[in-house]
């Protein structure tokens, strides 16, 4: 049996626990960044159990529990980004902007609670029995085949997005497959060809992640204001907020070349 497969999902799983204890605290911004880390981990390892063994492992089936409430923690998240992100900034005009925010905090807060009540706490003590018994007498070359395999069909996909279409969704998407690479790499203690595939080494994979990171981060705190301005009524708010979307704007624009350009010019694609 490949152990490692199954020692990364139970590393990740005991942290998912312990972090939806944290999550208890409102104030506990990180627990819920770290839950959803671990959750993005133990997928990439139950998509390549599905890969290894196909007629024995449905991913998503196993995971649907933890994959809705995972769900839901992403607007709250989304949120507590939007504020880190504007506390950054600290600029005249913005208070109006950071109240709506706590507010809509607060109502996802809320919704996240219920979804965590109606968790099923032991979901993911079953994926692991399916995971172990999916596993049982397969070899580890087997396993790094799935492992070579599936490293392959994420950087096709990165080509196909890129030159599939020009909308930023696209980009995002991107981002998605580069750092579910970084954990798929991770569960063979990076011993897979990474720089091969991609032409960067998992240093600057890592590098690429925060820079696509930062880039989303822009782009949706820029579209959330940009609505908020549709919205409000008092045209004496909307000049601050205007230039604060320029400003954000441009730093999004210049995330996105240097984003794009690394794509373009490093991995090549």
């Amino acid at each position: 049996m490949p152990e490692h497969i199954l020692t990364y999902f139970r590393k990740h799983k005991q942290i998912i626990e312990e972090n939806l204890q944290l999550c208890a605290d409102p104030k506990d911004i990180e627990a819920v960044h770290q839950f959803r880390l671990s959750v993005k981990r133990i997928r990439v390892a139950a998509t390549l159990t599905s890969m290894i063994c196909e007629s024995c492992f449905d991913s998503k089936t196993a995971l649907k529990d933890i994959n809705r409430l995972f769900k839901r923690s992403g607007r709250l998240r989304d949120v507590q980004v939007s504020l880190q992100l504007l506390a950054g900034f600290n600029k005249e005009g913005l208070a109006p902007v950071i109240a709506l925010y706590h507010k809509r905090e607060r109502k996802q807060r809320l919704k996240f609670e219920k979804a965590l009540d109606a968790y099923n706490n032991k979901s993911l003590d079953a994926c692991e029995l399916i995971i172990q018994e999916a596993l049982a007498g397969i070899s580890a070359k087997r396993a790094l085949s799935a492992g070579h395999r599936l490293l392959a069909d994420m950087e096709s996909d990165i080509r196909e997005l890129f030159h599939g279409s020009k909308h930023e969704k696209r980009l995002h998407a991107i981002r998605t497959r580069l750092k579910s690479i970084n954990y798929l790499n991770n569960i063979f203690d990076e011993q897979l060809p990474v720089q091969e595939y991609l032409n960067i080494s998992v240093e600057r994979l890592r590098e690429l992640g925060e820079l696509a990171g930062a880039w989303h981060d822009s782009l949706t705190l820029e579209k959330k204001i940009t609505k908020f301005i549709r919205k409000s009524p008092d045209p004496d708010m909307h000049v601050a907020l205007r230039s604060f979307v320029k400003e954000l704007k441009t730093r999004k624009q210049e995330l996105q070349q240097e984003y794009s350009c690394i794509l373009m010019n490093e991995v090549k694609i």
